[in-house]
């Protein structure tokens, strides 16, 4: 027992060590964006994240669900150790304060310095346009047009031309992303837990750990691509939900793939629904759409509502907002919702 009780004690010290020094890093991240999108977005994460999808890519499944499914069993083990006195309560709170902070250190080292990276109009050399209503409801009535033109029934897909398609959009707008293309080999997984994660109306998500990007089962085929390619860019070291939108919906809009297209520009529309309702052009704008894509906008709805839990959704979005606003978004949930501008900003100087 002394053997154990020694080698938690040097863990629990190596382990806050390297947690202390990782929390020193991202505050110099805070300051220090371009040190951030030089030496890590652009230098050791697109090598860590290779390396990391070399292994998962080889299984079919979700490791990061493995890996998320092991922590809450071994928290369920030690608490059983505890109470039957197993272990003592010294011994468990060192493991836990152990274990934490190697989370902490790996889930930073791993992708989550990208929170501190130079934010896409610095990036991409994208000037804040600070556009007019008068702007934005023109732009509005653009993408309704856009997505009447778009349009094409999606009632079924085959994953694998999506994927490759994504892929292939990525790599058409790579110059203008500054994107690394090497990391678009990827295979995604479906999330474990899908019918909980739908019930709190998640459709994706990207797992650090094993860099590996998963996609909820009970995604309506039309809300695939553009799911698919959201989560893609979280993997190109994207970590703003605004911004992996607007590189989703650009490369989608673009795309040669009538799927793809379609699919970006309907989840673009329900945005700009958002954002421009309370104005008076608003009602002639929407007049104009089509009745098929009305349809469309509405089923994903409905289907999204049918699947979540009002609790579950709650506390999902309560921790979401509690987890972007801990990682330097300082929108927090809200932040989804920052595509409006990037799409206004790109309209309005490249178009």
């Amino acid at each position: 027992m002394s053997r154990i009780n020694k080698t938690l004690r040097s863990k629990t010290f190596y382990t806050l060590i390297l947690a202390v020094i990782t929390f020193v890093l991202t505050r110099i991240g805070m300051f220090n964006p371009h040190f951030i999108e030089t030496y890590y977005s652009n230098g050791m994460y697109p090598i860590i994240a290779k390396v990391l999808s070399f292994f998962s890519n080889w299984v079919l499944f979700s490791l990061d669900d493995l890996f998320y499914a092991a922590l809450i069993t071994l928290l369920i083990i030690s608490v059983f150790f505890l109470l039957f006195r197993k272990i003592r309560l010294k011994s468990f709170i060192k493991l836990i304060i152990a274990t934490v902070a190697a989370i902490y250190s790996s889930f930073y080292l791993f992708w989550g310095f990208n929170y501190y990276r130079e934010d896409i109009n610095q990036r991409l050399d994208l000037p804040d346009a600070k556009p007019d209503v008068e702007e934005l409801m023109s732009v509005f009535e653009w993408l309704v047009e856009e997505t009447n033109k778009s349009y094409t029934p999606i009632y079924t897909i085959d994953k694998g031309e999506i994927q490759q398609s994504v892929q292939e959009a990525y790599l058409k707008e790579a110059n203008f992303l500054k994107i690394d293309t090497s990391l678009l080999a990827i295979q995604p997984k479906e999330i474990s837990l899908s019918r909980f994660f739908a019930a709190a109306t998640i459709s994706g998500y990207y797992g650090p750990f094993f860099s590996e990007v998963h996609i909820n089962q009970y995604l309506l085929p039309m809300d695939y691509p553009m799911v698919f390619a959201h989560e893609m860019a979280h993997r190109l070291g994207i970590t703003s939900e605004a911004e992996a939108n607007f590189y989703a919906w650009l490369v989608g809009n673009q795309s040669n793939d009538k799927q793809l297209a379609y699919s970006a520009n309907l989840y673009l529309l329900h945005y700009f629904v958002y954002a421009t309702y309370k104005y008076p052009q608003f009602k002639d704008i929407v007049r104009g759409i089509r009745y098929e894509v009305r349809f469309d906008y509405y089923k994903s709805n409905y289907h999204w509502m049918a699947l979540m839990d009002a609790d579950i959704e709650m506390i999902a979005t309560k921790m979401n907002d509690a987890y972007l606003k801990t990682n330097n978004i300082e929108e927090g949930i809200e932040d989804y919702e920052g595509v409006v501008k990037f799409v206004m900003d790109y309209k309005m100087n490249f178009e």
